[in-house]
């Protein structure tokens, strides 16, 4: 429990973050609860939408939104205020304002990139812009019918400001087929939503991270065996923001080899490559792809099949 010394202190210092958490703590309720009582008041606010205020995730602004910070105020009997005025001016909007540096907006990348940016905002998922991508590695693994199996992904991110605790990532299907994710190490599950052709998933990281903390997670992206499969001839991995490092490796059954295969960059999926370079097919062994300083736009493998 919180003590009525921390509780005041953290209404006196903020951040707001904080003193939602010191307050909902010194008044033992549940997130569920408190959303109960809004509403009997005729306040909408969600649990997660609670959570999220609490963690730092997002911040109510909206005119409704603080509204119901000042029905929250009186809920936890609060002083008047008390948690308004921790809020401080509305932060400023734009593509171009608190972005990574270097950084483009999902439509520069995809045409269909619409229903990838409301899933993200209608589920109120971690700011992308919080944080940034320094190296990326994955290994891609196909079956002997040349049907994608595995993914595994290892992630060095950085953070931008304080209080990081979650990354977004989200794979982009061209077939429909939407895999399982699973985290290995640095992460946990959390939300996951599906529109279409993309899948949007949110990592909770082991810690919180503070401005310039860097953190390594590990997840596999698991696809479910097809009863018709069929083999595909491309893998790619679309970058917002500028990235360090990416390092690419695929690994074919020996039963299924490509005779044929390049490397290409491009600036967004379907255009002409900017850059393209053949790869040696290998049975029994990895093909590899390594590239560094890499722009937004999009990286990755075509080959062919006998």
């Amino acid at each position: 429990m919180t003590t009525g010394h921390e509780l005041a202190k953290a209404l006196r210092t903020g951040p707001f973050e904080l003193a939602v958490q010191a307050a909902v703590r010194a008044s033992g309720l549940s997130l569920d609860r408190l959303a109960h009582r809004l509403g009997t008041r005729g306040v909408r606010v969600s649990a997660s939408s609670l959570s999220n205020w609490q963690t730092g995730r997002s911040r109510p602004e909206r005119a409704e939104s603080l509204h119901a910070v000042r029905a929250l105020e009186e809920v936890l009997d609060l002083p008047r205020d008390a948690l308004v005025q921790l809020l401080g001016p509305r932060r400023p909007r734009g593509r171009w304002l608190d972005h990574v540096p270097g950084s483009v907006h999902y439509d520069a990348i995809f045409d269909d990139h619409a229903r990838l940016t409301k899933i993200v905002a209608e589920a109120e998922m971690a700011d992308p812009r919080r944080y940034t991508w320094l190296t990326v590695e994955d290994t891609v693994r196909f079956d002997d019918t040349g049907t994608l199996r595995v993914i595994s992904v290892r992630l060095v991110l950085s953070a931008l400001t304080n209080a990081v605790d979650s990354c977004l990532v989200f794979y982009r299907t061209d077939d429909g087929t939407h895999p399982a994710i699973h985290p290995v190490d640095g992460c946990r599950l959390g939300r996951t939503r599906l529109a279409d052709d993309y899948l949007v998933a949110e990592l909770l990281l082991d810690h919180h991270l503070n401005r310039g903390d860097v953190h390594l997670l590990e997840f596999d992206q698991r696809f479910p065996q097809a009863p018709h499969p069929a083999p595909v001839d491309h893998y790619y991995k679309a970058f917002r923001a500028p990235c360090r490092t990416y390092l690419l490796r695929i690994a074919f059954d020996p039963a299924a080899v490509p005779i044929r295969m390049h490397s290409f960059q491009a600036d967004r999926w379907g255009a002409e490559p900017t850059e393209s370079r053949p790869l040696p097919c290998q049975r029994n062994r990895v093909t590899h792809l390594y590239a560094a300083n890499i722009t937004p736009g999009v990286v990755g493998v075509r080959w062919e099949w006998h």
